[in-house]
């Protein structure tokens, strides 16, 4: 049905009028407001506080209301579109929406903000379920493995009642029977069905049950499930609705999984390539905290070790049933994992090569709605990544990680450290000035000279032993003595990113073209600013910081020149750029960059 008018409004709210009935005398450009004068259904002035704006403002992608406008009983429906809206006025009771073109904007929106994935789910499903003339929506979604189907979004009445069970094997329940055969199944009588295993559904008097499969060419997605108490329903309009939309809806969610799957893995990647094993699950730890919308996450390898983010709960996890494969919970209708108490929380098997290579946690203060809505989505995320971090084999776990490039940063076995970790200052900056000087042995004098020139020699001797003391209280086996000398004796399996970034820069001194340019562009990443960025006064590493600076200069200096040899203009415009901020009165990097300006 074609709407009675158009109008497209940028992010502020100003409007112009596309097309209109005559008789809605709506013409021109202004506000929203100002042109429509919309009333809510008590006579008040409903545009000046539009509803529809406000969810669309909030991130939803679609949203409406109904309003009087002169008289007449309309619907605003609004649209997220081009980094502003498009409102389209319906009658109140119009006909159902073309389902295909929702589709096509939900498609839309979550490609481009895949963040709101939850909300705009949901969204959908209630525009399905009312265009059907249901009560009940619902998509289950399927575990990459195919070992479950997990409750990932509801909408409609009776919400704890379908919550009943939210997860599914194959070959069980309804989802599972359409999820193991790939047919839709349906029903009018669902009490009088045994294979429907939701009790208090039943007890509700639902009658209609319609399954549908989400089915791509290499497996299943999910399955998409409506409801309603009225058995007269007619099951052909809906499957002849649900067969149009399903390979669309099954692509999109595929797509924007797998895209959430590929963006994380390339930045673990880029890490994983430099030796960055920590800083690299710390990377994944933040990406599925952020996909979850969980107030913690947490991730427990076979070894037992343990990766934290955020706020988690206390549990052993060393008998949990997501070590055998199972997606197990608490408090939110999964599988009860014996181990776990207190607050709710999901338990999932990450696999990598048909094996539980880690099993995370994921911790919600505040419960989502259904409360298992991220497992499947957390579970497509690290289907990918997981391989990588967690390999059979843990011979590339580190020992002793260092970030001195533009700040400071410290991991001891997998462990981040502060200055409190160390228990003197001192010895913390003890610790870098051996960095400094990571090549030397370095004698008791001299570093009673560089940190206690106030004091008596003896004295200030005493206090270079106690500030060693404390350092290898800290960090086991990292100092060793040779006489009247001190020297790092640093563990093989380390990463300093300053000593990486200089094996980088060698290796490009002696390449050409494209291997050049690649080696270059991985090394400068590593570049984030001054050694020791967090000490910029330090005069104990003056000599080093001015050589890696000289470094990174000539470094940038040459990408820029391979990269337009290359035909990489915007590469080459960032090395320069990145040269004057370095150096800012460097002539030939703003010769350079002025040229390719034009």
């Amino acid at each position: 049905m074609r709407p009675l008018a158009r109008l497209r409004l940028t992010a502020q709210g100003w409007a112009e009028v596309l097309e209109a009935d005559p008789s809605l005398g709506l013409e021109g450009q202004g506000t929203c407001a100002e042109l429509v004068q919309g009333q809510d259904p008590f006579g008040r002035p409903l545009c000046a506080r539009c509803p529809v704006q406000r969810e669309l403002k909030r991130g939803a992608y679609r949203a409406s209301t109904p309003f009087l406008l002169k008289g007449k009983r309309l619907r605003c429906q609004g649209y997220r579109e081009n980094g502003g809206y498009l409102v389209e006025l319906y009658p109140e009771r119009a006909e159902p929406p073309d389902l295909l073109l929702e589709l096509s904007r939900l498609t839309q929106h979550l490609l481009r903000h895949p963040e709101a994935f939850p909300d705009a789910l949901e969204r959908f499903l209630g525009t399905l379920r009312q265009g059907l003339g249901m009560d009940a929506a619902e998509l289950f979604l399927a575990d990459p493995e195919g070992h479950h189907l997990i409750l990932t979004a509801y909408e409609g009445l009776h919400r704890e009642a379908f919550l009943e069970k939210p997860w599914f094997h194959l070959g069980e329940g309804y989802p599972g029977i359409v999820a193991l055969h790939r047919e839709p199944l349906f029903t009018h009588a669902l009490q009088q069905d045994p294979r429907y295993l939701r009790q208090k559904v039943k007890q509700l008097g639902y009658q209609t049950y319609i399954c549908y499969p989400l089915e791509l060419p290499h497996g299943l997605i999910g399955v998409l499930n409506l409801a309603a108490r009225n058995p007269g329903l007619d099951h052909e309009e809906a499957l002849e609705a649900l067969s149009r939309i399903a390979p669309l809806f099954a692509s999109t969610l595929y797509t924007l999984l797998t895209r959430l799957g590929e963006v994380g893995l390339l930045a673990l990647g880029e890490r994983l390539h430099r030796g960055e094993v920590s800083e690299a699950r710390q990377t994944f730890l933040q990406g599925l905290k952020r996909l979850a919308q969980a107030t913690g996450v947490r991730l427990v390898t076979p070894a037992g070790e343990r990766m934290e983010l955020g706020l988690v709960p206390p549990c052993a996890m060393q008998d949990c049933p997501a070590w055998r494969g199972e997606v197990v919970g608490l408090k939110n209708g999964l599988p009860q994992c014996p181990e776990a108490e207190g607050r709710p929380r999901i338990c999932l098997p990450l696999w990598a090569k048909g094996q539980v290579a880690a099993v995370g946690t994921l911790f919600h203060a505040r419960a989502p709605k259904p409360p298992t809505g991220p497992a499947a989505p957390a579970l497509w995320f690290s289907r990918l990544a997981v391989p990588l971090l967690f390999p059979q084999s843990e011979a590339r776990e580190l020992d002793l990680e260092v970030y001195a490039l533009g700040g400071f940063r410290l991991r001891f076995r997998g462990k981040e450290l502060s200055p409190k970790d160390f228990g003197r200052s001192g010895a913390y900056r003890l610790f870098k000035f051996l960095l400094a000087n990571k090549d030397r042995a370095l004698y008791t004098d001299d570093l009673a000279e560089a940190f206690f020139p106030e004091l008596e020699p003896e004295r200030a001797r005493q206090e270079v032993y106690a500030l060693v003391y404390h350092l290898r209280k800290a960090l086991p086996g990292i100092v060793e003595r040779e006489g009247e000398y001190y020297r790092l004796r640093l563990p093989e399996r380390r990463f300093l990113d300053f000593e990486r970034f200089e094996e980088l820069m060698r290796k490009a001194d002696l390449e050409e073209g494209l291997s050049a340019f690649k080696t270059l562009r991985q090394a400068l990443e590593l570049y984030k600013g001054p050694l020791f960025g967090d000490d910029p006064y330090g005069e104990w590493a003056e000599a080093e910081r001015t050589y890696l600076q000289e470094r990174a200069l000539s470094g940038l200096l040459r990408l820029g020149d391979l990269a337009e040899a290359l035909g990489y203009k915007e590469v080459a415009k960032e090395a320069y750029a990145r040269a004057l901020k370095l150096e800012p009165f460097l002539q030939e990097a703003k010769r350079r960059l002025e040229a390719l300006r034009g």
